[in-house]
């Protein structure tokens, strides 16, 4: 008889661990809402904007990285303008960086800051920064993303590769 009520012990277990590890995000989790690892962003024509951040050194200098997925059709990157954060909550100019690059429709293109590099004074770690990506067929996808310091284990190496 000690086998069934194992058994049973078992699942009542297992169960009682999946609800508690779904508890933890259950209600907490906001879309909108910039992950240490970057933000997100959906377009109603399918574009997707995935792990966006900027990393920055500190002292103005930054680079925007992240992917870039064309869901429905093939489309084209025009342009990608970056704001920082101000200590009054409010964002700087916007500056706008020369970068153009051809999405496949199901492909995704990965900025990995070797393209995107640029200067603003108006970046502070630990703030955000407004990015917005502009497309050939006049639409644009914004977003606000964290702007995270250049010597972060997850991005030093990205960091270095860009500024070689």
């Amino acid at each position: 008889m000690s086998k069934p009520l194992r058994r049973s012990t078992a699942v009542v277990a297992s169960a009682v661990l999946a609800l508690s590890l779904s508890a933890c995000t259950a209600g907490q989790w906001v879309y909108d809402s910039p992950p240490a690892a970057g933000a997100q962003a959906d377009s109603q024509t399918g574009i997707k904007l995935r792990n966006f951040a900027v990393v920055a050194d500190g002292e103005g200098a930054g680079m925007i990285v992240g992917g870039i997925t064309s869901r429905d059709a093939d489309a084209e990157v025009v342009g990608i303008t970056v704001a920082g954060e101000r200590g009054d909550a409010t964002f700087g100019e916007a500056q706008t960086l020369p970068f153009s690059e051809d999405i496949v429709r199901g492909r995704t293109i990965l900025l990995d800051g070797s393209s995107t590099l640029f200067d603003n004074d108006d970046l502070t770690l630990g703030r955000l920064a407004k990015v917005q990506v502009a497309f050939a067929d006049g639409q644009s996808v914004s977003l606000e993303v964290p702007v995270i310091s250049s010597t972060n284990d997850d991005f030093k190496d990205a960091w270095a590769a860009a500024n070689a």
